[in-house]
């Protein structure tokens, strides 16, 4: 009897530490957001967070951007063949890259780079109890670590999913330039076919949900992070998992509303 309740233990003790790590964000959240109105008497602590953050990640999405929406357009392409006229091609890779790829693959790359990075920050400010240096002089961590970086995810992950559009769109283009034959005209004539603003407003809201997501995780497992260089590797594995995880789940919760 005891062998079988073990995995039941096991799965009760995820479930009740998911709603206390729940409930500790969200708690974390609101302190943050409470100091956002101090950002004015320190805007270069922002500032500095949002070159480091946001223009250090162009280089990777302008890569991953281009080929994401080459491959788009050649399986839409593929998917149509003989179906549909080719200025059909512009279309689905639109939809696809405005409504889901962009937002979606935007929050996964920057879950790896600029989320492990956070958690390995924050966790080794907190082994060498620079955390605690910052109480000591009477100074608010949340202040002047983490109201900067919630402020930088809340506008740079939006402006990077729009820039990770576009170039998703330009690869798009090139591809049916290059190799499949569909003219400039036909292409960009598909993108602008059916169109709709919910199309756009929906990809930036879930940037939006994205970046708060990516920024609280990071910073929950960094301030929970063991002892060592092993503890930093571990919250840094673990935001990246439950970032990946979650920013799918919001994905799938944020379609419903808004499409369903």
């Amino acid at each position: 009897m005891t062998v079988l309740l073990t995995p039941f233990k096991y799965i009760a003790r995820l479930i009740a530490e998911g709603i206390m790590a729940v409930g500790e964000i969200a708690w974390l959240l609101i302190q943050i957001i409470k100091r956002v109105p101090l950002v004015r008497k320190n805007p270069e602590l922002t500032i500095r967070q949002m070159v480091n953050i946001g223009v250090s990640s162009i280089p990777l999405l302008f890569i991953t951007s281009l080929f994401t929406g080459a491959v788009a357009a050649v399986q839409s392409e593929y998917q149509f063949r003989g179906l549909i006229p080719d200025k059909f091609i512009g279309t689905a890779v639109a939809k696809m890259v405005l409504i889901e790829l962009g937002p979606i693959l935007t929050a996964l790359v920057l879950a790896g780079r600029v989320g492990s990075a956070l958690a390995a920050e924050i966790g080794s400010m907190r082994e060498k109890e620079e955390l605690a240096a910052y109480e000591v002089l009477n100074l608010d961590p949340l202040r002047y670590l983490a109201m900067p970086r919630f402020l930088t995810f809340l506008i740079m992950v939006p402006c990077l999913t729009i820039m990770s559009s576009f170039l998703a769109i330009i690869g798009g283009w090139i591809v049916c330039l290059v190799g499949l034959d569909i003219t400039t005209y036909t292409y960009f004539t598909g993108v602008q076919y059916l169109f709709e603003n919910m199309d756009l407003f929906s990809g930036l809201i879930k940037s939006v949900v994205f970046g708060i997501i990516i920024f609280s995780l990071g910073y929950y497992h960094g301030l929970n992070a063991g002892a060592g260089a092993k503890g930093v590797g571990q919250a840094t594995m673990k935001t990246v998992v439950s970032a990946c995880v979650s920013l799918l789940v919001f994905d799938l919760f944020i379609a419903l509303l808004m499409f369903s």
